[in-house]
């Protein structure tokens, strides 16, 4: 399970966008799936003609990482200065998720030090899952969730 408490940032040829970094407003994480184990390749095939299986190389295929969260904003009151900050929020959001959507050369990096950790985790994503940004609670919150493709399974440290 991905450690939610600790600052993620993402870094894309169209800005920086840092997550539960303790700003006043701020991009707030609520779950991240596909950072535990890397998703496994299984090839296997049937015994032909008799019972049981079998099983070729395994091999470590490419992450799908799924981040959910809040914009949280705590700089002004509900209403439409509130407002206006979400939706500055979602454009910085998405112009920098688009930016590393368009072709196999413009990725990003998924940067984040884990709690308890001294060295930082780091890996190359492209922006695979649309950005959506419901409203919620009566329209008094408002989310967001996306996703990322890391082709390279395993994250490098720094």
């Amino acid at each position: 399970m991905a450690d939610i408490a600790c600052p993620y940032t993402i870094v894309t040829p169209a800005g920086t966008i840092n997550f539960t970094d303790g700003a006043t407003d701020q991009f707030y994480i609520q779950g991240i799936t596909g950072l535990g184990s890397a998703p496994v390749r299984a090839p296997i095939d049937d015994v032909p003609y008799g019972d049981g299986g079998i099983g070729h190389n395994f091999w470590k295929g490419g992450r799908h990482i799924v981040i959910e969260g809040l914009f949280l904003v705590t700089s002004v009151d509900c209403g439409p200065e509130q407002v206006g900050i979400w939706n500055d929020m979602e454009d910085s959001l998405r112009i920098a998720l688009e930016s590393i959507a368009a072709t196999t050369t413009d990725t990003g990096t998924l940067v984040w030090l884990p709690q308890g950790q001294i060295l930082y985790r780091v890996l190359g994503v492209r922006h695979d899952q649309p950005l959506e940004c419901p409203p919620d609670q009566n329209f008094t919150v408002r989310n967001f969730s996306f996703g990322l493709f890391a082709e390279n399974p395993d994250w490098s440290t720094i």
